[in-house]
């Protein structure tokens, strides 16, 4: 059964193919069993009963944990963040160094791998910020309950913990860090959605990066850019 960090199935298994469920915690083997199939073929081609039935139980055990699809795909969105969240801090963890140099080669690496994901995963980042998710999280702040998604995605506070850090190394141009954190997210977002709906190649990523970099940095960190 796929695992959350995206793992393949031991037991060779496509998603949604029938196969036996042989542990206790059935609320996650359905999480993972939707997550592998929303991976593979989009959200609208999953459904409850579907995901009971690979999982190897009866609908009305699935039902015991979610009271319907919606309840399952927003539970799937949060085991996307966690994915994506994942591929965003070994992106970061594969900078090494703790200089200048790696503090901006980090920062343009987040946007990287925040691309990198949308494209690999467009089915997965397509549900993550489609309607089913937005609507809980539409419910969630109705009900004082937390932030948006930026606020809580691990993602998104490493974002923020980046610029930082590059403000205090005096590496961020005068005045940018207000906003920053949301101007850089809504660009590459936007650039990222753009690539999946076919308007804009792959290719011109690299492009945003460098110029945000130049936006944001100061000319003494972007001299650092090469050297990384």
């Amino acid at each position: 059964m796929t695992s959350i960090d995206g793992a393949e199935p031991t037991d060779g298994a496509e998603p949604g193919t029938r196969r036996r469920y042989h542990h206790g915690d059935l609320e996650r083997a359905l999480v993972e069993e939707a997550l592998a199939q929303v991976r593979a073929r989009g959200a609208d081609e999953v459904s409850l009963r579907q995901v009971a039935q690979a999982v190897g139980v009866s609908p009305s055990a699935a039902y015991a944990h979610f009271p319907d699809k919606q309840a399952l795909l927003v539970a799937v969105g949060n085991a996307g963040k966690e994915v994506m969240d994942g591929r965003i801090i070994a992106a970061n963890e594969a900078v090494t160094g703790d200089g200048d140099a790696a503090a901006v080669e980090r920062f343009r690496a987040t946007g990287r791998a925040y691309v990198a994901f949308a494209v690999e995963e467009s089915h997965l980042f397509r549900h993550m910020f489609g309607p089913a998710c937005v609507m809980q999280r539409q419910h969630e702040a109705r009900g004082g309950g937390g932030g948006g998604p930026a606020e809580e995605s691990v993602s998104y506070r490493m974002l923020n913990s980046g610029l930082d850090d590059l403000e205090a190394r005096g590496l961020l141009r005068h005045g940018v860090r207000e906003g920053l954190d949301l101007a850089a997210w809504t660009m590459v977002h936007g650039f990222s959605a753009l690539v999946l709906d076919g308007f804009l190649p792959i290719e011109a990523g690299e492009i945003l990066v460098d110029t945000l970099s130049r936006l944001a940095l100061t000319e003494a960190a972007r001299t650092l850019i090469a050297r990384t």
